[in-house]
């Protein structure tokens, strides 16, 4: 697989938007369109930026490997990766991303409710 594929499908699994990955790793969302499209390769401080915020090697990330690897990165490196929240709470947030403004006001309200008990 190629890296622009990869990165790309990173990104969509983790539920990201290329704007919000933009944010979350400092680098420009046009940068990210064109490291996923393939028109540039990402420079290595990128590349590790990425590896940092998906806690995967970058041998995952260039394709050297199926394995995303067993990589442990700093609170203060990580820039609060998505891998710092569970499984089931990825899945959750990609599929609240997903809903319109109302419906996320009735999940935030369901959700609100359920704490309160």
């Amino acid at each position: 697989m190629k890296i622009s594929e990869i990165l790309k499908n990173i990104r969509l699994e983790n539920g990201l938007t290329q704007k919000e990955l933009s944010e979350r790793l400092e680098i420009g969302q046009a940068t990210i369109a064109c490291y996923e499209s393939g028109q540039r390769e990402p420079h290595i401080v990128n590349l590790i930026a990425y590896a940092d915020f998906f806690e995967c090697s970058l041998d995952y990330l260039v394709g050297r490997t199926d394995d995303m690897g067993n990589v442990t990165v700093g609170a203060e490196r990580a820039r609060g990766g998505v891998n710092a929240m569970s499984a089931d709470e990825r899945a959750l947030l990609g599929k609240y991303k997903k809903l319109s403004s109302g419906a996320k006001q009735k999940a935030a309200g369901y959700i609100d409710g359920l704490s309160e008990n």
